[in-house]
């Protein structure tokens, strides 16, 4: 009896105490996360590409940029909270001209988007 008792006993220490195999997949959740905010931020500046490309080539018709090193500044909801879908973006782009030329400057961008469309509200230096 008395090693039954100590065998449920043993038994009920190592299904109660955490295994080292749970802390490795917390570990990679993070990971995960991470990851994710990366995508996003890169997904919206695809999105705004084609926007920002019309907008720096129709005032700066010689000027080029790489979405590599474009910096998302802000994202700040115009209206409301939760279930308002109007948003003012700031990017910072770094342009140049040709692949061998110094930078040109950056410029910095206001998106107004909205459900029925994006448009450039501002082109700064």
């Amino acid at each position: 009896m008395k090693q039954f008792v100590l065998g449920i006993f043993i038994i009920s220490i190592f299904v109660t105490c955490p295994s080292y195999s749970n802390n490795q997949v917390l570990a990679e959740t993070n990971t995960n996360v991470e990851e994710k905010h990366t995508d996003f931020y890169d997904a919206l500046l695809v999105l705004l590409d084609p926007y920002a490309e019309k907008a720096i080539s129709d005032k700066y018709p010689t000027r080029s940029y790489g979405l590599w090193n474009a910096e998302i500044l802000e994202v700040k909801r115009k209206t409301g909270g939760f279930g308002q879908f109007d948003f003012t973006i700031k990017v910072k782009y770094d342009t140049y001209t040709g692949p061998h030329n110094p930078p040109e400057g950056p410029l910095t961008l206001t998106f107004d988007v909205k459900l029925d469309g994006v448009t450039v509200t501002e082109v700064r230096e």
